[in-house]
């Protein structure tokens, strides 16, 4: 979904408009699930924050509620970047306490990493990595690489959480991750 600034309303992207990207949204189930999984235990607030937002984005704005109901992530938005060499940056359209997703696949090589700037630190980023970043806070980047890759980056957007009135669900915390006794 796309939205233009905070007071616009929300409208499906161009790409999930088609039977294209209904085909997309059906082929990424499986990695949905996986994504929510990771992100329900990462942070179980900005899971159920992403699904909170679902429902309110249906009932306000109607015309979405085919692209929402095919929707396979509890994440609000999704970025699929191929062979981009990633500068140091922090993101902006996030909260401050909240998790971004990174996966990737293709010819990373054995050298790949995920930098972090502010942190002083890297971590391994060959194919098939899951990342969890808190991309607002954190400058990271992903150095050049050989060709054939592709990184998608889950995120939540600010902008669509803030026009539906959901709740900030705040920082992760270990005590929201344990199980009761």
């Amino acid at each position: 979904m796309l939205q233009q600034g905070p007071d616009a309303s929300p409208v499906a992207s161009e790409v999930l408009r088609g039977e294209e990207g209904a085909s997309w949204m059906r082929a990424l189930q499986v990695c949905g699930g996986l994504t929510d999984g990771i992100l329900a235990v990462t942070h179980p607030a900005q899971y159920r924050a992403g699904f909170d937002a679902q429902i309110k984005m249906s009932m306000r704005a109607s015309e979405l509620r085919p692209y929402i109901s095919q929707w396979p992530f509890a994440y609000t938005a999704v970025q699929v970047m191929v062979n981009r060499l990633t500068i140091h940056h922090r993101d902006k359209t996030g909260r401050p306490g909240w998790f971004d997703l990174l996966l990737s696949f293709g010819t990373y090589g054995d050298t790949a990493v995920v930098a972090f700037r502010n942190l002083g630190a890297s971590v391994p980023y060959g194919t098939g990595s899951a990342v969890m970043v808190n991309s607002r806070v954190v400058i990271h980047a992903v150095p050049e690489v050989p060709p054939d890759r592709i990184c998608y980056a889950f995120f939540m957007s600010d902008v669509a959480h803030e026009w539906l009135g959901i709740e900030d669900p705040g920082w992760s915390k270990v005590g929201d991750r344990r199980r009761g006794e």
